[in-house]
């Protein structure tokens, strides 16, 4: 130890004896290691991090493959009592689940919110194994009758930040979608739900569905899949043999099914696609979230970028490692001359190796910290701070992966230069000039390091390129109407337990309310928020297409109310807009309960695509594929197409219903174009609904042009960070190319003196260097394009607009670099220029 502390001592009087060698080399370590742990953080929050429950390894999430017939909602949902019949009847789990995640209407004392919740069967929290805080969580008993059991669990968090962490909120009543439901308990710190990047704040018992969810569907539709289905694996089986097991019940129940009244009508080859389908298991312990599935790729290409400016960062080092023991080659000879050991030189090189690494992890994790906070700040916003899912603050899993990182870092990059340092000839060395020990071993390994180098660097300003372009075609595609002073928010009454025809007169009033704002020229609202990666379709029969099997028509949907299409600026290209006229609505087929509207608006991709050569004005649709289904639907006007999930995805075939026809309307989005900046009229907006319904919360107000960024979100981070990754990476092999040159200048002094002594011209000089430069980037060029052509198809998905191999792309990183590493180059060459020939012939 005491040996430890002297190496320790001994190098940090050389970093203060060398100050600009030690900031390059910490600052290119701090770069690397808090560029890596920057990203690792949010891809270990967002896809890698487990739920805090009991062996999260051994829970299993259900998913319904194949064809399914009747409506689905959400990611990875079945039937309830397809759920309830797996429960029952299994021999590979020892318990199941079942939940699904809700927006709810929280009042409690004079504050009403919107708040996120989870309906969850009663087995809930015994199978994750998760308890309670205070109070009790959800049993088996909170499960047996609907609307036996009025009653809520708190998520700690929620408790925390709304109540204070007040333990006598336990027994009180909240109203929650009109509805009192008494405080039991408060689940335990850190578990927020099974939605990763949405934490719930409610966990209400499946069975008040009725009262939360009041949908004219029931819990005992199987042709209505809604839940998503957990199991717990009893110990020694495997996820593969349950899955197998699975399956004869599982095709049991789809015989029975197919027999039920609802496939009457159901063609034969409907009938056996949806005999094909089956279930699959997947790993449930890191819970359901649909931003894992946005994010997943794009994650894991940063991951892959941050991780070649980290070998940018390792190659600068050993560089800097390798010239700092060029210069210490006599020192090493001369301890080694008068005793000291090989090893202990070794160990004494590593030790000053370790201590630059590890100052450089120190700063990264500071600049990771600071860098995750202006990431999450851009790119996943919330409105609520206190609805924060991910934290910048690094955890013992971000600490470990950066300690890691730093000792590969020092073994690596650390011990070459250390054993190339110990290996000196030290009778050579002290008997030699030091222009003529300067080893050529160390110039082959520095150069090789610079060359690959730029080869990195090109690859990462290649995928720069593509993702800055990618992004810049997408924003100039843009939505298909002007988004400009166009805002919209979302306002739900049936949370607040309005019953339909007051929830039709809400809208009215509200839509009246906001036309008499200053600035606000046309007002409409819609069931679907465009551009928010959210979709409602149906399948449909068209009438006079004769559709083959499986190509029925199947919409996008959007229920809008009349000035739809004007207030986005969307032009009618045919027919008529919908009207108040239009608020009708008539049974469709035998079921006393299916109403559907008379009149229907589709887009021109919709037209061209199943009425192609027909005028569509005056033609049916109706809902549903199966044999002589009813077109009941008349279609009143086709309008321009538009985007609707996002700008990426190409415009589908949509169609459009009246709102005011819908039976059970519910949450809405309310659009308003403005005439001033919309940002001005947001706390108008909200005085607006205050007016109406004090107790309703407006929530998600942006302006399109926000919402366009969203849609946006992973195209802007992908662009923004391999955009300053490749700068950084260019600047550090920019360095190392500056580097190697200025040493070879320092090498070749008496050389070039010798040539300008015998008459040799400033421009042949500098051109000797510049060749030496050119060189070295050739080798980098020719290195860096094949690689970049090869893995740019990797990342195929992530671009819109242009090839992987775009050659425009290619061309103008190359350049790039080119001109870059000519300005690098061109300094040492001048220097080198300007020798006088008289100094340079008595210089060692």
């Amino acid at each position: 130890m005491n040996q430890i502390w002297l190496d320790i001592r001994y190098a940090l009087r050389g970093f203060v004896r060398s100050p600009l060698f030690t900031l390059i080399a910490v600052c290119s370590l701090a770069f690397g290691i808090g560029a890596n742990a920057a990203i690792f953080s949010l891809l270990d929050q967002v896809i890698l991090r487990y739920l805090p429950v009991k062996n999260p390894g051994a829970l299993v999430q259900f998913k319904m493959r194949g064809q399914h017939y009747g409506n689905n909602w959400g990611m990875n949902a079945i039937s309830y009592p397809m759920y309830r019949d797996f429960r029952d009847h299994n021999q590979v789990f020892s318990g199941m689940f079942c939940r699904f995640p809700t927006s709810t209407s929280l009042g409690y004392g004079n504050r009403t919110e919107r708040v996120s919740a989870e309906l969850v069967s009663g087995n809930y929290f015994p199978v994750l194994g998760v308890t309670a805080a205070g109070g009790r969580v959800l049993t088996a008993k909170d499960d047996l009758f609907e609307n036996a059991s009025p009653v809520v669990v708190l998520s700690y968090s929620y408790w925390q930040n709304r109540f204070a962490g007040n333990a006598s909120i336990i027994g009180k009543s909240l109203v929650i979608n009109g509805h009192n439901l008494t405080v039991v308990g408060v689940a335990q710190p850190g578990f927020n739900g099974m939605e990763v990047g949405d934490p719930i704040k409610l966990f209400i018992p499946i069975k008040m569905k009725p009262q939360i969810m009041p949908l004219p569907r029931g819990m005992d539709d199987r042709r209505w899949r809604w839940v998503n289905a957990y199991g717990r694996l009893k110990p020694g089986i495997t996820r593969q043999q349950a899955q197998a097991s699975l399956q004869p019940f599982m095709h049991s129940m789809l015989e029975l099914e197919v027999k039920e009244p609802a496939f009457r009508n159901a063609s034969n080859y409907t009938r056996q696609q949806f005999l094909k389908c089956w279930m699959e298991l997947l790993p449930g312990g890191g819970g359901r979230s649909y931003l894992r599935e946005q994010m997943t790729k794009p994650l894991w290409v940063l991951l892959g970028i941050t991780g070649m400016v980290l070998s940018l960062a390792c190659a600068n080092l050993a560089n800097l490692l390798l010239a700092r023991a060029t210069a210490r080659t006599k020192e090493m000879a001369i301890r080694l001359a008068i005793g000291a050991g090989r090893r202990a030189l070794i160990r004494q090189l590593l030790t000053e190796s370790l201590l630059l690494s590890l100052t450089g992890a120190v700063i990264g994790v500071v600049l990771a910290y600071v860098a995750d906070r202006i990431l999450l700040g851009m790119y996943l916003p919330v409105e609520n701070p206190l609805d924060a899912a991910f934290s910048p603050i690094p955890d013992l899993r971000v600490l470990a992966f950066t300690f890691g990182l730093t000792l590969l870092t020092t073994i690596v990059f650390g011990l070459v230069p250390a054993l190339q340092s110990s290996r000196s000839d030290v009778a050579d060395t002290l008997k030699a000039q030091a222009g003529s020990v300067v080893g050529g071993s160390h110039v082959g390994i520095r150069k090789a390091l610079v060359a690959a180098q730029v080869g990195l660097s090109l690859l990462l300003l290649i995928g720069a390129g593509l993702f800055s372009r990618t992004l810049s075609n997408l924003r100039d595609l843009g939505p298909g109407f002007s988004p400009e002073n166009l805002v919209g928010f979302r306002v739900d009454p049936t949370l607040n337990g309005y019953d339909a025809t007051r929830t039709k007169l809400f809208y009215r009033q509200l839509t009246d309310s906001l036309l008499a704002l200053p600035g606000v020229r046309l007002a409409a609202y819609s069931a679907m928020r465009i551009l928010e990666e959210d979709e409602w379709d149906s399948s449909m029969t068209a009438e006079g297409y004769a559709a083959k099997p499986g190509q029925h028509p199947e919409p996008y949907m959007n229920a809008i109310s009349p000035n739809y299409f004007v207030t986005l600026g969307v032009p009618l290209l045919a027919g008529r807009d919908f009207t108040a006229k239009d608020d009708k609505n008539q049974q469709h087929g035998d079921k006393p309960d299916n109403f559907v509207p008379t009149t229907v608006i589709i887009n021109e991709k919709f037209a061209k695509k199943y009425f192609s050569g027909r005028n569509p004005i005056g033609l049916h649709l109706g809902y549903g594929s199966d044999p002589n289904t009813r077109t009941d639907m008349e279609i009143i006007g086709v309008v321009k197409d538009i985007k609707y999930t996002n700008l990426r995805d190409e415009i589908p075939p949509q169609a459009f219903v009246p709102i005011a026809a819908d039976r059970n309307p519910y949450g809405v989005v309310m659009y308003m174009r403005t005439t001033e900046d919309p940002h001005a009229l947001m706390s108008l907006v909200r005085q607006k609904v205050h007016a109406l319904d004090p107790n309703l919360p407006v929530y998600d107000i942006r302006t399109t042009d926000e919402q366009i960024r969203r849609s946006l979100r992973n195209e802007r981070l992908i662009a923004s960070l391999s955009s300053l990754f490749g700068a950084l990476a260019t600047l550090l092999a920019i360095m190392g190319l500056y580097g190697v040159l200025a040493y070879m200048v320092s090498r070749k002094t008496r050389e070039i003196g010798i040539r300008m002594a015998l008459g040799a011209i400033r421009g042949n000089v500098i051109w000797m260097v510049m060749k030496e430069m050119l060189v070295l980037v050739g080798i980098g060029i020719v290195i860096g394009l094949p690689t970049a052509v090869g893995l740019s198809s990797l990342v195929r998905n992530q671009l819109y607009g242009l090839a992987p191999h775009d050659p425009t792309t290619l061309m103008l990183a190359t350049a790039s670099l080119l001109m870059i590493a000519c300005v690098a180059g061109f300094i040492p060459a001048l220097r080198a220029s300007r020798i006088d020939p008289t100094r340079a012939l008595r210089y060692e």
